[in-house]
Order: C-alpha cells, then sequence, then structure tokens
C-alpha cells in the first residue's frame, strides 16, 4: 500500500518472514520488469552479472534495491534512475589457486570493472558496490560492518526514511539466461 516492500511480512515484528526476500532473477523480473523501462534496467543488471561469471566470480549473492524496488512510479511520477546493488563475491578459484594473477588481472578487474560505480552507472545504470568475502573472513568484524551498514541503508528509504525491504539474489548465470530469455527483446 505504501509503495515500498514490507520490512517484514505480518504483524509480528520479530518474525523471520523478513527482508531481505530471497528470489530468483525470474520472479525478480516477473514482480518488478513491469514496464520496458524497468525490463531495460533488469536487462542491464544481468550483463553486470554476465561480466561478474566471465572473470569467474560465480560465488556469491546480491542485494537489491533503491527506487528499482519501490512503486516510484507512483510515489514520485517518474521512472526508477537505476538499480542499486551491494554484491558480497566469493574470489573466482582462478585467484585463489593462483594469487599472483589476483595481483596482475584480478585486482585490476575487480577496481575498473566490478566496483568502479561511475563506469557502472554510465554502462549498466547500476549503483554498484561490491566486498569479497575472502578480504573479510581474516577480519570478521569489517565483513560484519558491511552488512550492518548496508542492510540499515537499504532498509529504509533515502528521502522519506520509511522503513522497507529489499531482494537478494544468489549469482545464478544460468537462471539469468532464462530471465533474460523470458522477457523478450523491445
Amino acid at each position: 500500500m505504501r509503495g515500498l516492500l514490507p520490512p517484514f511480512i505480518g504483524t509480528d515484528a520479530t518474525t523471520p518472514d523478513r527482508s531481505p526476500y530471497w528470489t530468483s532473477m525470474a520472479d525478480l523480473a516477473g514482480a518488478f520488469g513491469t514496464t520496458p523501462h524497468r525490463r531495460n534496467l533488469l536487462r542491464n543488471l544481468i550483463a553486470y552479472r554476465a561480466l561478474l561469471a566471465g572473470e569467474g566470480y560465480v560465488g556469491g549473492i546480491q542485494f537489491i534495491d533503491g527506487s528499482f524496488v519501490e512503486n516510484v512510479e507512483t510515489l514520485a511520477g517518474r521512472d526508477p534512475g537505476d538499480i542499486d546493488v551491494f554484491s558480497i563475491l566469493n574470489v573466482p578459484p582462478k585467484y585463489v589457486t593462483d594469487p599472483a594473477t589476483w595481483q596482475t588481472s584480478g585486482f585490476p578487474f575487480w577496481r575498473t570493472e566490478i566496483v568502479d560505480r561511475i563506469r557502472n552507472k554510465d554502462r549498466f545504470r547500476l549503483d554498484t558496490y561490491a566486498v569479497l568475502i575472502e578480504e573479510l573472513q581474516a577480519q570478521p568484524m569489517g565483513l560484519i560492518r558491511n552488512i550492518i551498514y548496508w542492510y540499515s541503508l537499504f532498509s529504509h528509504q533515502r528521502d522519506t526514511f520509511a522503513w522497507k525491504g529489499f531482494a537478494g539474489l544468489a549469482l545464478d548465470p544460468v537462471g539469468d539466461q532464462a530471465a533474460l530469455a523470458s522477457m523478450g527483446s523491445e
């Protein structure tokens, strides 16, 4: 009714049925791909995820938020400008088995392709943020701080501070391609 995903389901605020709402790309597309503009944003998200998979990032999760998971067309009279994406990723196995290649090619790819927010905003219309699990396992408090920060940021609407929910997706290249095929081209 408020045009936002609810922070939890039902009337009991302590329920485990709460945000993030774990979903598949196909279900995300079915729920939020309601206009040509939204479907284009979803295609861009799938392209970003394909970029990750192409480099070997196949283990991890993403939180999806922003005006994309709101009824911003009714609330603000506009299309969503982008999709906010926070990724928690595993280092690709090729860099785990050969750490020297992480320095020569893995880290440069990470910096210029995965976490370059300006570049990803321009080419994908995504607002991207990411952390590597392996970097944070040595410092578990860093992982905890990152998760708490992003949960608190994504769980409230930026302009009104209204409490809301967001979506969670596992990396799934096969499921992404099936969702892409189901959306068709426009």
